[in-house]
């Protein structure tokens, strides 16, 4: 009989974007963040288990001192300002110590919103002959980047947490609901995804 979970396959990889300190804090103390909160450290905890480990990458929102990638008065800056600094080898930019992390798993600095930008998560997937992404985010993750490279995505639904919280209800609907399913991208439950973990290659 057919399992009627997803596989990963063998060429698979992991993408936990956003996991910064400083953005993790923004939800902090909110009914969204402690669900949040548990569901991540579910799947990170499953992802560390999983024998052998797939390529796991970690990307956080960094700049050197002052910002000088970021152009001030333009909607980007505008949009992380109330968030903090984002400085490199600061607390906030580091992955969030509540999340496993050892020396297997790969932390990128990214410059823009997407996790692809300004780092080698492209060069690191296409080395390691990844086909399939599962991206586990609390922001709007690069599904737009990632579909014209051709890779076969899956989001984890459970796991998609929008700024600001009030606004996450309308956000899912919008993206999860609608425009996810309108690419063909795979949006599976939280126990669809340790399901299909445990069952892939």
């Amino acid at each position: 009989m057919a399992s009627a979970y997803p596989n990963f396959g063998p060429l698979y990889a992991i993408l936990h974007l956003d996991w910064g300190s400083a953005l993790i804090g923004a939800v902090q103390e909110t009914p969204e963040e402690q669900a949040l909160i548990t569901n991540y450290t579910r799947w990170n905890n499953a992802v560390h288990q999983k024998i052998p480990r797939p390529v796991t990458i970690f990307t956080t929102l960094a700049f050197s001192q002052g910002q000088p990638e970021v152009k001030t008065n333009t909607p980007f800056a505008n949009l992380i300002a109330p968030f903090g600094a984002f400085e490199t080898g600061t607390p906030e930019v580091q992955i969030d110590s509540r999340f496993t992390l050892d020396e297997k798993d790969l932390v990128f600095p990214k410059k823009r919103w997407s996790a692809t930008t300004g780092n080698a998560l492209e060069h690191t997937l296409k080395s390691q002959k990844i086909n399939t992404v599962v991206i586990v985010s609390d922001l709007e993750p690069p599904f737009g980047r990632l579909f014209d490279l051709d890779y076969r995505i899956y989001v984890i639904a459970d796991n998609v947490l929008d700024l600001p919280v009030h606004q996450n209800a309308e956000f899912k609907k919008v993206i999860i609901d609608s425009l996810l399913p309108k690419m063909n991208l795979d949006v599976i439950s939280l126990e669809e995804a340790l399901q299909a973990l445990e069952q892939s290659a």
